[in-house]
């Protein structure tokens, strides 16, 4: 989690008095995390509050801990694992996220069909076009 919170910190050119600020953590619980000092337990409050500061989404910092692939800021995602309304809306986003994709996969699919019937067509005009006319010999082709 360090060193996530170490990257962005960067990217956004963040010191960590301006992490404080924005997070409204303490310098103590900011430079734990931060340098990965002492092995405590971290709120869920704390871990969101730093991920909204670091402009991750608020499970980010949760779902690293976890070591579960992090959601994209905009996402929903669960709370805790009885946060079933979470996961309701988690999954609702996934099937719509899903449906987009198969709507991309039939345009491309329809447009494939039509560049296959155009080669056809091309292949088979060039068929006609070179196959001997009846009565011509090669000599005269």
């Amino acid at each position: 989690m360090a060193a996530v919170v170490g990257e962005r910190m960067v990217a956004l050119g963040l010191n960590q008095q301006e992490l404080i600020r924005r997070s409204q953590l303490s310098k103590g619980t900011i430079r734990e995390i931060q340098y990965n000092l002492g092995d405590r337990k971290r709120s869920p409050l704390t871990l969101e509050a730093l991920s909204t500061a670091l402009e991750l989404h608020p499970q980010h910092l949760v779902s690293v801990l976890e070591h579960r692939s992090p959601p994209q800021p905009g996402e929903p995602a669960a709370k805790s694992a009885d946060d079933v309304p979470g996961y309701l809306e988690l999954i609702v986003h996934l099937l719509r996220e899903i449906s987009g994709k198969i709507d991309v996969i039939d345009v491309r699919t329809e447009r494939l069909d039509r560049i296959e019937n155009n080669v056809q067509l091309i292949v088979d005009q060039f068929h006609r076009l070179t196959e001997k006319a009846p009565g011509e010999d090669s000599a005269t082709g």
